[in-house]
């Protein structure tokens, strides 16, 4: 795939986005050579819900998938991990569960422009 110019990426991160700044990156400089984007956000402003993003070609959706697992009661969080050990796989000491998580496939992309773009839309 690379000799045709296409390659991806992992884009992550355990701090929320602002919601109004990730909305003005995907509504006004998501680049378009990326052909596919799909994968986990977190917003500052809705600190327990996780979202869904996708995007392909001009089409995007941002839909909500749930609560973090982090954001429910502490008795009850424990016996989640007790029952299902692999959760604490992708923990964070101080987050949980939440993060960003985003695959990107695209043409020629820049990967390091997509990457500063991403970190300028998390809170300070």
């Amino acid at each position: 795939a690379e000799e045709y110019g296409i390659s991806t990426f992992v884009y992550t991160s355990r701090k929320p986005f602002d919601e109004n700044k990730f909305e003005s990156f995907a509504n006004n400089r998501f680049p378009s050579s990326v052909i596919r984007c799909k994968g986990l956000v977190w917003f500052a402003s809705d600190y327990d819900m996780s979202y869904l993003f996708e995007q392909a070609g001009k089409q995007m959706t941002l839909s909500q998938t749930g609560y973090w697992i982090a954001s429910a009661p502490k008795d009850e969080l424990d016996v989640m991990i007790a029952q299902e050990p692999d959760i604490l796989k992708d923990w964070d000491d101080e987050v949980g569960d939440r993060m960003v998580k985003l695959v990107f496939i695209g043409r020629n992309m820049d990967k390091e422009k997509i990457i500063e773009e991403l970190d300028n839309c998390k809170i300070n």
